[in-house]
């Protein structure tokens, strides 16, 4: 880290404090060589992957509210943002998109810093109580919420009713169900274990050994997936998923609003698409409602990008502010490249919303009920790869029932880090 970086976070506190206002704190102090009281203040922002276009169009209205301010919008693959950033803060953006997930790493890295109250306050007030949790570590908001994201059913109207998708056991005896339990995917299946009341990373998500599946509870979980190998109803798929919903080999699936048009042209129309939360599962001999990660989108503010000018860090937070106002997020909804389900309630309860079956379906699962917000500490590195291996090994008879507590003793230390 040089030292003009340790010098912007260092004053960190008092920058978040001018960036109130447009005008800032500071307005008396000695300016920039290359800046005057008649140029713009250029705010650069990343945005992901073949977005530009929309954001062109959504930033008319502040860029007429802010003439004084230059919007320079650069795509980016915002699934990496922590890692574009974290290369080099003071060149990277002033604003950019992220997943949640990412917020602790760049907290602890010093990145970003805590948003200014005024924001804090609108966000809790604004946004849904999962995405204001989205958006907040260790007690403290760092981002502004502009969409949640999460899992749901789709299955064939002509093979399930509504009423057969409420249980998994209904839709495996009346028809099937299809995922991948080979080789698991942990960001669908490890919620099996939150479901059945186990803790990832604690009941906040912020415990590095809060994680405690090593129960009777976490035993049941593994015995559930190895006895899938048995279930009729289950219908093992990887990469041919949508094609064998289009064949009939499986009636239902679980994903995301990402591959809805994929599955409506696999069943031939959009009226013979249903489209559900979770079903609830019996696991252990108990009912529960099978849950799901909860995915919150994210706009943070770098304030090293400024080099110190209050101003530009001012407006840096006015247009992570706007970006997730009530008015963009009805935008980005309607907008049919984007499509992304709003995080505050105003819209969430719009009829446009209420009337779109996935938008429903997105935003009942976003209900903790349903869904648990995805861990955003660093450790959730170390998740990934340990916890699918121990639930894929159990599907394919590597690990034996007797080995299971075993298994979830050392799992329980590798998600932690412990040696």
């Amino acid at each position: 880290m040089n030292n003009n970086f340790k010098r912007i976070l260092t004053g960190g506190i008092v920058l978040s404090t001018c960036a109130v206002a447009l005008a800032g704190c500071g307005s008396n102090e000695k300016k920039d060589d290359k800046a005057s009281s008649d140029d713009k203040t250029t705010v650069k922002l990343w945005v992901t992957t073949d977005s530009k276009k929309f954001y062109e169009k959504a930033l008319a209205d502040f860029n007429k509210e802010n003439p004084k301010v230059k919007v320079n919008v650069i795509e980016t693959e915002d699934a990496k943002a922590q890692e574009n950033v974290k290369k080099d803060p003071s060149k990277a953006a002033d604003v950019f998109s992220m997943p949640h997930d990412q917020l602790g790493q760049l907290v602890d890295s010093g990145v970003i810093q805590e948003i200014p109250e005024q924001y804090t306050e609108k966000i809790k007030k604004d946004d849904t109580e999962n995405a204001a949790s989205g958006a907040e570590y260790k007690g403290k908001t760092y981002a502004f919420p502009y969409g949640i994201e999460s899992q749901v059913l789709f299955y064939n109207k002509e093979k399930l009713s509504a009423e057969d998708v409420a249980t998994y056991e209904n839709i495996t005896s009346k028809a099937t169900f299809g995922a991948n339990l080979k080789a698991v995917n942990a960001y669908q299946f490890g919620p099996l274990f939150m479901s059945v009341g186990d803790t990832l990373f604690g009941e906040n998500g912020e415990d590095a050994n809060g994680t405690n599946w090593n129960n009777e509870k976490g035993v049941a979980v593994l015995q559930w997936i190895a006895d899938q190998a048995n279930n009729k109803g289950f219908v093992n798929v990887g990469d041919d998923t949508i094609s064998k919903f289009q064949n009939g080999a499986i009636a239902s699936f679980e994903s995301g609003p990402w591959d809805k048009d994929k599955a409506v042209e696999a069943v031939g129309g959009e009226d013979k698409l249903g489209i559900a939360v979770y079903p609830k599962v019996t696991i252990g001999g108990q009912e529960v409602q099978q849950k799901s990660f909860l995915g919150v989108k994210l706009y943070a503010v770098n304030q090293a990008a400024a080099n110190g000018n209050a101003e530009q860090i001012a407006a840096a937070y006015k247009l992570a502010d706007y970006l997730s106002s009530d008015k963009v997020q009805e935008m980005q909804f309607k907008d049919k490249t984007r499509n992304i389900v709003p995080s505050v309630k105003a819209i969430q309860e719009a009829d446009y919303v209420k009337n779109d079956e996935m938008a429903q379906a997105v935003v009942k699962m976003s209900d903790p009920a349903y869904s648990v917000v995805m861990p955003k500490i660093p450790e959730m590195t170390n998740f990934w790869t340990s916890s699918a291996a121990v639930m894929s090994d159990s599907f394919n008879g590597k690990i034996k029932a007797d080995q299971f507590q075993a298994k979830l003793d050392q799992l329980m230390k590798d998600i932690s880090g412990q040696k």
